[in-house]
């Protein structure tokens, strides 16, 4: 976790182009859980001089953020669904924790993943919202 608050850092100099402050704070909230589960789920501890990339992009309609880790591969769609069927349980029949990526998954208006040169992607957009 250490490399935190220098990609959190990254992530606000690249929205300081004027995004609202809620995309910010909604996309600093998915970074810090991705990179989380990189070091709890992903085995970052096993290969400490692994390197996790981000790259944010401040756009017209939100802001794009790509996050890459060579850790264990794994399919987030089938975690979130799994997530899912859980919260249709109340909530004391409930076991703790497996619901971040879920929550990144609520918080991004557009989720990808791909697994490609021995790297985890994720792509994630928070958008503008639109007033009328």
């Amino acid at each position: 976790m250490d490399s935190l608050d220098s990609m959190a850092a990254h992530l606000k100099s690249v929205a300081g182009t004027g995004l609202e402050p809620a995309i910010v704070l909604r996309a600093e909230t998915a970074l810090e859980e991705l990179l989380s589960n990189s070091i709890v789920h992903g085995g970052a501890p096993e290969t400490p001089a692994s390197v996790v990339w981000l790259c944010a992009v401040a756009r017209t309609d939100g802001l794009m953020l790509r996050y890459e880790d060579p850790f264990a591969p794994f399919d987030p769609m089938a975690k979130i669904d799994e997530a899912l069927r859980r919260t249709t349980h109340p909530i004391e029949q409930r076991r703790a924790g497996g619901l971040g990526l879920l929550m990144v998954f609520r918080m991004a208006d557009e989720f990808r993943y791909l697994r490609e040169g021995g790297r985890n992607r994720i792509d994630l957009l928070f958008a503008t919202r639109r007033t009328r």
